[in-house]
Formats: structure tokens, C-alpha cells, sequence
């Protein structure tokens, strides 16, 4: 899936503020399952760049995983 340029960046800086902000949620999070959640965060945002690079199996066995 190839998309344009104005809306591939949109989706890049969009799901890069949630990895970032996921990680800080598992660093910064007293609560332990407030931080599994922000874990779980991470991973799929980590999937959905996989996705956006055009490497969905590697995207999908990261979710199953």
C-alpha cells in the first residue's frame, strides 16, 4: 500500500507520539497494569510502522507475539 507523502508522514508522527508516549507510560506508571496497558501501546504502534513499511508479516507476528 503506497501512500501519499502528506498523509504517510501524518500517520508516521501520529503513531510516533504514541510510541513515545507509550514508553513513557511504562516507565513513569506506578500502577503495573496501567503500564502492561502502556506496553501493549508500544507494540501496537510498533506494528502499525511495520505496516506502513510495507512489512505486514513481520507486523503481524509482533502482535502475536
Amino acid at each position: 500500500m503506497e501512500l501519499p507523502g502528506l498523509i504517510l508522514d501524518t500517520f508516521l508522527v501520529f503513531f510516533g507520539l504514541g510510541l513515545i508516549l507509550g514508553c513513557l507510560g511504562v516507565v513513569l506508571l506506578a500502577n503495573p497494569i496501567y503500564s502492561a496497558f502502556s506496553l501493549g501501546l508500544v507494540f501496537v504502534c510498533i506494528s502499525l510502522f511495520d505496516i506502513l513499511w510495507n512489512s505486514h508479516f513481520v507486523a503481524t507476528a509482533q502482535l502475536l507475539i
